[in-house]
C-alpha cells in the first residue's frame, strides 16, 4: 500500500516533468520567416551591434535592450531549432517562477511532491493558456524576445518580494543594478513594474511602514527612467509616421484614449479566455493542495473602498488586475499594434491576479474528496496539453516539410525569377501559426529575394 501511494504521489510530478519535455521538442518543427530573414539581411550588411543603433534610431527603441543583441547573435550563429528552444525555455521558466511568486503573495507553504508538482501545474497551465500567442513568441527566432523579457520581469518580481525583507546592503545594490537592467526591455513590461511599484508605495505609506518607500521610489525612477529611454528613442517617432501618418501624435483626444483602450482590453481578454479558466482551476487546485479549499461562505472581497482600511485591502486583493491593465497603455495611442505577441505580460500578471484573487476567499481544511478532484483537474490539464502538443507536432512535421520545400528551391535559385505558392493555411496550427507571403509587393518577399539574391520571387 505504502509503495502505491508513493507512486500516486510521484506520478504528477513524473507526468509533469514528461509534459514539460514535450512542450521542448515543440521546437524541432520550427523555421524561419518573415522578420527573421529581415533581421539577417540587417545582420550581413551592419554587424549585430550596429544594427541595434541602427534600429533604435530608424524603427523601434526597443533595438537598445539585451534582447535585440541576443536575438541578432542567436541568429547569427545558432540553428533555428535552438534559438526558439532557449525562449521556450525561458516561457517555461517564467511559469515556473510565477509558482513561487504566488507562494509569495498567498504565503503558502508545502512538502513533499507539491513543492515539485505545483510550479510544473502552474507553468503547464500558463503555456497551454497562451496557446493564443505561443506561435509569436516561443516558436518564433525573432518574436522569442518577449519570452525572455517575461522571464526577466519575472525573475524581478520574485527577487523584489525578498529584497523587501532584506536589508543586506550588497543584495539591495545588487538588484539596483539589475532593476537598471530590467527598465530597458520593453515598455509593455516595464509600465507594469512601474505601477506596481506605485501601488507598493502607497500600500506602505498608508500602512505607515515607511522602511522600504525610499527604496522602492529609487526603483520606480530607474524604470521611468529605462521607459523614458526606449519611448524617446527617434525611431518610435518614424515608426509611428509610417504606421498612422502621426495620426498617434497629433489627433488624441479623450475619447480616441477610451475607445483604444477598450479595443485593447477586449483583446487581450478575448486571447485569455482560455488561460482565465486554467487559471481558476490551477487556483483550486493550489488552495487544495496547500490543505484548504473554498468554503461555502466567502469573505466580501468585492467593494469599493471608502476608508484607509479598505483601500489597503483593495490594493492589497486587486493588485496583479491594476497592474495588467496597466500593460495595455502603451498602445492607447497606437492601437495598430495591438497583437498577441504583445498580450504576453498582460496575461502573465492577470493569470497572478486569479489565482491570488481565489486564495483570498475564506478557507477551512480540505478533505480526502476536494483532494481528489484537484487531482483530477491536475490530470485533466496534462491530458488537454497532451492532446495539444501531439495534433501541433503532427501538424508541424507535415509544415515543415512543405517550407524546407521552399527554401529549397529559393537556395537553388540565385539572381533567378521564381515562382512561389502560398503554403495551405489549413497546415498552420497554434503553435506553428507563421506569417506567409501576402502578395507580391509584401515586404516579406523582399527580404527573402535580398537573403537568397534572388531577382524576383512571384507568388501564385
Amino acid at each position: 500500500m505504502t509503495s502505491l501511494k508513493n507512486l500516486g504521489n510521484s506520478l504528477p510530478v513524473i507526468t509533469g516533468f514528461l509534459t514539460l519535455f514535450l512542450i521542448l521538442a515543440l521546437n524541432f518543427n520550427t523555421f524561419y520567416w518573415a522578420d527573421d530573414y529581415a533581421i539577417l539581411n540587417e545582420i550581413n550588411k551592419l554587424g549585430i551591434f550596429q544594427r541595434c543603433v541602427h534600429g533604435y534610431y530608424a524603427w523601434d527603441g526597443r533595438y537598445m535592450t539585451t534582447a535585440a543583441f541576443l536575438q541578432g547573435a542567436f541568429l547569427e550563429l545558432l540553428p533555428v531549432e535552438m534559438i526558439t528552444l532557449f525562449w521556450n525555455g525561458c516561457f517555461l521558466l517564467s511559469g515556473i517562477i510565477l509558482s513561487f511568486i504566488i507562494k509569495e503573495e498567498t504565503k503558502s507553504k508545502f512538502a513533499g511532491p507539491n513543492k515539485l508538482y505545483l510550479p510544473i501545474l502552474i507553468a503547464i497551465a500558463f503555456w497551454l493558456g497562451s496557446y493564443s500567442h505561443i506561435s509569436q513568441t516561443i516558436y518564433w527566432a525573432t518574436g522569442g524576445v518577449y519570452s525572455f523579457n517575461l522571464l526577466l520581469g519575472a525573475v524581478w518580481l520574485y527577487c523584489f518580494y525578498k529584497i523587501q525583507r532584506s536589508n543586506v546592503l550588497t543584495a539591495r545594490i545588487s538588484f539596483i543594478f539589475f532593476t537598471i537592467f530590467i527598465g530597458i526591455t520593453t515598455q509593455n513590461l516595464t509600465i507594469g513594474l512601474i505601477t506596481l511599484l506605485l501601488l507598493t508605495i502607497l500600500y506602505d505609506f498608508l500602512r505607515k511602514e515607511k522602511s522600504n518607500i525610499r527604496f522602492n521610489a529609487l526603483l520606480l525612477l530607474i524604470i521611468i527612467g529605462g521607459t523614458v529611454f526606449l519611448s524617446a528613442a527617434p525611431g518610435n517617432f518614424v515608426r509611428i509616421k509610417e504606421i498612422n501618418n502621426n495620426a498617434a501624435i497629433e489627433g488624441v483626444t479623450l475619447w480616441i484614449i477610451i475607445k483604444n483602450s477598450l479595443f485593447a482590453l477586449a483583446t487581450y481578454l478575448k486571447l485569455s479566455f482560455f488561460l482565465i479558466l486554467l487559471a481558476i482551476s490551477s487556483g483550486f487546485v493550489y488552495i487544495c493542495q496547500s490543505s484548504n479549499k473554498v468554503s461555502a461562505t466567502i469573505r466580501n472581497i468585492i467593494f469599493i473602498p471608502k476608508t484607509k482600511e479598505q483601500l489597503i485591502a483593495f490594493i492589497d486583493t486587486y493588485k496583479y488586475l491594476i497592474v495588467a491593465l496597466s500593460t495595455i497603455l502603451p498602445f492607447i495611442t497606437m492601437p495598430e499594434v495591438v497583437s498577441p505577441r504583445t498580450a504576453i505580460y498582460f496575461m502573465f500578471f492577470f493569470f497572478l491576479f486569479v489565482v491570488k484573487f481565489i486564495s483570498d476567499f475564506s478557507v477551512i481544511h480540505a478533505n480526502s474528496k476536494e483532494n481528489y478532484f484537484s487531482n483530477s483537474i491536475v490530470y485533466a490539464v496534462y491530458f488537454t496539453a497532451f492532446c495539444f502538443i501531439a495534433y501541433n507536432f503532427n501538424k508541424g512535421i507535415i509544415l515543415k516539410t512543405e517550407i524546407a520545400k521552399r527554401e529549397s528551391l529559393l537556395k537553388n535559385s540565385k539572381n533567378k525569377v521564381v515562382l512561389i505558392r502560398k503554403i495551405d493555411e489549413n497546415l498552420k496550427s497554434h503553435c506553428y501559426d507563421f506569417r506567409d507571403f501576402r502578395s507580391n509587393d509584401d515586404w516579406a518577399v523582399e527580404a527573402q529575394k535580398e537573403y537568397f539574391g534572388i531577382q524576383n520571387i512571384i507568388i501564385e
